[in-house]
This record gives structure tokens, C-alpha cells and sequence, in this order.
């Protein structure tokens, strides 16, 4: 005759090998994130940086679930990420309230100055309207570094 077996669980024993900030399971997640978010960094597109440089990871347990979270908390990180205009099937952006779109020009000439002088408009670029930009899906194309 076979011998019963019996087996007790120690659920808290468990949940600190899960839940615990020093545990297996946190610090694997915190790792597969940490990897995320570098490849992330490596094909997000750069102009000055500041996009690239605002993406962070960080590490929650909310009612026994462990989310690893990657991202950006700048405003404007969705439309590069996603795209906008006609480069995403929406038709061109066009002002709303005024008759031009306008935006600075950037200054390149190294020396910390604006290039241009002159009234109000200087250093600005006018337009009727715009095509937007592609989706740059740097977030998304990240996700298989976490496997």
C-alpha cells in the first residue's frame, strides 16, 4: 500500500520569496526592466536627448502582482512614439485658431546666442501645415530584451 504524503505550504514564506524587495522574483524583474529600458534608450531617436535620457523603469507590486514599467514622462514621448498626422493615417496637422503653425528654429551656430535678431518672429519657422512624423515605436521594439 502506497503512503500518503502530506504536504504543507508555507504561504508566507512564498510571498516573501516573491514579494520581497530582495527577492528572486523582484530582482529578476528589476533586471529584465533594467535591459528594457537600455535597449529602449538605444533606438529611441535623439535631437538634443532629453527624450532618450527620460526613460526610466521602476519596479510595483500591486495586490500580489509584480509590473515592471518602462517609459518616458515627457509629453510629447507618445507622438514620437506613436507618429502624428498624415504619417499615421489623420491628415495633416493645421492650426486651429491662427493661420500659421509656428515652432523655434534651433540655434546651430555653437555660440549660445540666437543666430537671428530681429522682432517677434525671429527665429521661428511658419507653416500652413504640416505632415506630422512616422511612428518611431522605440518602446515596443524594446519589449523582446525583457525575455
Amino acid at each position: 500500500m502506497a503512503r500518503k504524503t502530506t504536504v504543507r505550504l508555507d504561504n508566507y514564506a512564498i510571498a516573501q520569496l516573491a514579494l520581497s524587495p530582495s527577492g528572486p522574483v523582484i530582482l529578476d524583474m528589476k533586471r529584465r526592466a533594467n535591459r528594457v529600458k537600455n535597449k529602449a534608450r538605444r533606438l529611441c531617436p535623439v535631437d538634443q536627448g532629453t527624450l532618450r535620457a527620460s526613460i526610466a523603469d521602476e519596479i510595483l507590486v500591486e495586490r500580489n502582482a509584480i509590473i515592471a514599467r518602462v517609459g518616458s514622462n515627457l509629453d510629447y514621448a507618445l507622438y514620437v512614439h506613436e507618429g502624428t498626422g498624415e504619417a499615421v493615417g489623420k491628415g495633416p496637422i493645421v492650426p486651429k485658431s491662427k493661420k500659421a503653425l509656428r515652432w523655434p528654429i534651433k540655434n546651430n551656430s555653437g555660440s549660445g546666442r540666437r543666430r537671428y535678431q530681429g522682432g517677434a518672429t525671429a527665429g521661428y519657422v511658419f507653416s500652413k501645415r504640416s505632415r506630422g512624423i512616422k511612428p518611431t515605436p522605440f518602446l515596443r521594439d524594446a519589449l523582446d530584451a525583457g525575455l
